[in-house]
């Protein structure tokens, strides 16, 4: 129970009183009852929720009440999918990125440069920036003008920036959606 007069938000959805020994008091807090515990409750059904944080370990109920609660959320946002469409969408922007490392991992052994000086640690959170995403420079400013005979090596180089600005944009707005969900995560706990 959050306090003598309030109750969690399962409570307050479900329009019970708060027990000092409720199960959801300690995950679901009364601000998100009509998002996040209405999902879980119309998805999995508050009983079954209930049921499945009792079989768990203390230690475990967090984490699996963040879970469940995320689950229904992409459930109702995807009912066919869930959130298993964002898992297939993320392994295909990955798939993608590689690709593109290694078209420009290419691109630049063709040109003599060291591959190796310029990779990066990976960073499954995209936390770490390029130094040029913020400064506002194009980075098709940033290319070399080579001289080529042929106009489509050079229209390619250009339309392969404009992927790399693409990207850019992505791996944004990617960790814009870390970044929230991160206080998403940090609002759910305990």
């Amino acid at each position: 129970m959050t306090g003598l007069s309030s109750s969690c938000g399962a409570c307050k959805f479900l329009r019970r009183r708060c027990s000092s020994d409720c199960v959801f008091a300690p995950y679901f807090c009364y601000e998100q009852a009509a998002t996040h515990f209405a999902a879980v409750h119309k998805v999995f059904g508050a009983s079954n929720v209930s049921k499945l944080l009792l079989h768990l370990p203390l230690h475990s109920r967090g984490d699996a009440a963040i879970t469940v609660s995320y689950e229904a959320l992409a459930r109702m946002h995807d009912p066919i999918y869930g959130c298993v469409a964002h898992i297939f969408a993320l392994q295909q922007q990955v798939a993608s990125l590689k690709e593109e490392i290694e078209i420009i991992g290419s691109q630049m052994a063709n040109l003599g440069v060291d591959v190796a000086s310029f990779m990066m640690p990976f960073d499954p959170y995209f936390a770490i920036q390029s130094e040029f995403t913020n400064t506002g420079i194009s980075q098709q400013s940033l290319l070399p003008i080579l001289p080529s005979e042929d106009a489509s090596e050079n229209q390619a180089i250009s339309s392969h920036m404009e992927t790399e600005d693409d990207i850019t944009r992505l791996l944004e707005e990617l960790n814009h959606d870390y970044y929230m969900q991160s206080i998403w995560m940090k609002n759910a706990e305990p």
